[in-house]
């Protein structure tokens, strides 16, 4: 009995031990001391072991840098039927947008209608004006001009600036289903030796292999665009400053070293505060101090001005105008500034630039002469990208370029740039496709100190030229007499107005276009930014 009673005893006292084991185990868990074993730790969790926690909902996906999009689609799985609801969401997001738009563009033509009905009742009362009746006059007139001018902004401006930001989204969307499976391609294709297969593959050849043959033949076709573009007052004027030139020209001749252009790369600053960039046929190269300005680091200016050299280097311009002419090219352009000189502004560079602070040569010139198109593109994006690449910059910069512009909001500065280069989700993982097949580099030049110290000398300058520039237009002799208003209310917009712009707001000297003349501004406006 003694013997039983002491193995008992033992048994109770191994229960408690293991008993004591299970407990600290637990608790080891509970504090994350412990890992489960491999096998248990892939069974219970979806995720793999360097993440922790669910992925990020897609309303804040959406909203995050492409390049932190790309990381979250490596490392995430998401449902195919759960990223179309979403898209779906942002489909009724957007037409509800563009509808309230639409809505507020209709009661702005209601209140200009309004208004003229005041005119009218005021031209009924008597044969002359007396000093009360002519300040009632001028007093509706001053309105008619702040409700036309709003009218311009919500039918061009605005409407871009929504399809803009919700091509955005959808493009970030794409990204999380199409980048997983498109990178496990490339690498397999690297793996197995066949990255050089790719179109413009032999990045090593860049300067050595035939792309864009017949450059020359092209610069007198720039000649002639630069030409016609002054003569009908739609280049805005150049910005000279010995200093800031030589730095743009010297960090544009670096790229062109180191690409696939074989004419000589030539620079123009143009003073205006419109962010954009466009190369002409033939090396012709223009950059607005706007652009410079917008620009955060030496490697994103580089990555405009990259592109710019790949449409110039791939003659894209001349491959769309086999049969086009410069005159023919410039032809609606020609008429829109004909149309708002008629107004009694002499160019359509002085009307945007009196209306909103930079002139619109983006807004309005024909797409074919900058070599805009779906495919070319995407090709000036993957040859951008190598040049890049070639001289040493980071070759996302462009792209990281790109989403900044698409993500602000109610940037009218900004419209025309993509305007100029369309935003569409092919060409950002065309983009991204690229970078993963270019050799790696240890160190990739992002920033430098030079950059801003010319980019605060640039500031600087350009804003006493933009005020000097804005003096001289207001005093050029217009067609029609002008008329002084007090100063408008600063628009209703999602941000404030930045600095170049908020000096603006005043109303300074306006024209009177009749009702078949706003029917025209408002089919004009839907033409460009269509």
């Amino acid at each position: 009995m003694a013997h039983e009673s002491i193995s008992e005893v033992g048994k109770e006292e191994k229960m408690k031990g293991w008993t004591r084991r299970i407990l600290a185990v637990a608790v080891m868990l509970a504090l994350g001391l412990v890992s489960l074993p491999v096998e248990s730790a892939r069974a219970s969790a979806s995720v793999p072991q360097d993440r922790a926690g669910p992925p990020p909902a897609l309303a804040e996906i959406i909203e995050k840098p492409y390049l932190d999009v790309l990381t979250i689609a490596e490392q995430y799985s998401f449902r195919q039927n759960e990223i179309e609801a979403f898209r779906e969401q942002l489909k009724k997001e957007k037409e509800q947008k563009l509808a309230a738009l639409k809505q507020e563009i209709a009661a702005l033509r209601q209140q200009i209608e309004a208004a003229r009905q005041k005119l009218s009742e005021l031209n009924r009362r008597s044969s002359r004006d007396d000093p009360q009746t002519a300040k009632e006059r001028r007093e509706i007139h001053c309105h008619i001009q702040r409700l036309r001018k709003k009218l311009v902004e919500k039918e061009a401006l605005e409407r871009k600036t929504v399809e803009v930001t919700y091509e955005n989204k959808e493009a970030k969307l794409d990204l999380l289903t199409r980048w997983p499976p498109e990178k496990k391609r490339i690498e397999e294709e690297i793996r197995l030796g066949r990255a050089r297969q790719r179109p413009y593959g032999d990045v090593e050849d860049i300067g050595f292999r035939d792309v864009g043959k017949g450059q020359e033949k092209d610069i007198k076709m720039g000649e002639d665009a630069i030409r016609e573009l002054k003569a009908l007052g739609l280049m805005p004027p150049e910005f000279k400053d010995e200093e800031i030139e030589t730095y743009i020209r010297n960090l544009a001749e670096h790229i062109a070293r180191n690409s696939d252009l074989r004419v000589p790369v030539k620079t123009q600053l143009l003073l205006t505060d419109e962010v954009n960039a466009f190369a002409l046929p033939g090396g012709f190269l223009f950059i607005n101090t706007g652009l410079v300005l917008e620009a955060e680091s030496e490697s994103e200016l580089a990555g405009v001005i990259a592109h710019e050299i790949a449409h110039a280097a791939a003659r894209h311009s001349a491959r769309l105008m086999k049969r086009a002419t410069i005159a023919s090219i410039l032809y609606q352009a020609a008429q829109i500034a004909a149309y708002i000189a008629t107004g009694g502004v002499v160019s359509l560079l002085t009307y945007y630039l009196l209306e909103y602070g930079f002139a619109g040569l983006g807004l309005v010139i024909e797409l074919k002469l900058l070599g805009v198109s779906r495919e070319f593109e995407l090709e000036a994006d993957q040859l951008g990208a190598q040049y890049l690449w070639k001289s040493g910059y980071d070759p996302r910069a462009f792209i990281t370029f790109f989403d900044k512009m698409a993500s602000k909001h109610g940037y009218a500065r900004g419209t025309s740039f993509f305007r100029t280069h369309p935003a569409f989700a092919d060409r950002i993982i065309h983009s991204f496709r690229e970078f993963a097949f270019l050799p790696p580099r240890e160190d990739y030049i992002t920033d430098s100190e030079e950059f801003h110290r010319i980019k605060e000398r640039l500031r600087t300058l350009s804003k006493e030229a933009m005020e000097q520039q804005k003096e001289q237009e207001r005093k050029r002799p217009r067609l029609r007499k002008e008329e002084t208003c007090p100063e408008d209310e600063p628009p209703k917009s999602p941000t404030p107005p930045s600095d170049s712009n908020r000096s603006l707001l005043c109303c300074l000297a306006r024209h009177t276009w009749g009702r078949e003349t706003d029917s025209l501004a408002g089919r004009r406006g839907a033409e460009l930014f269509a």
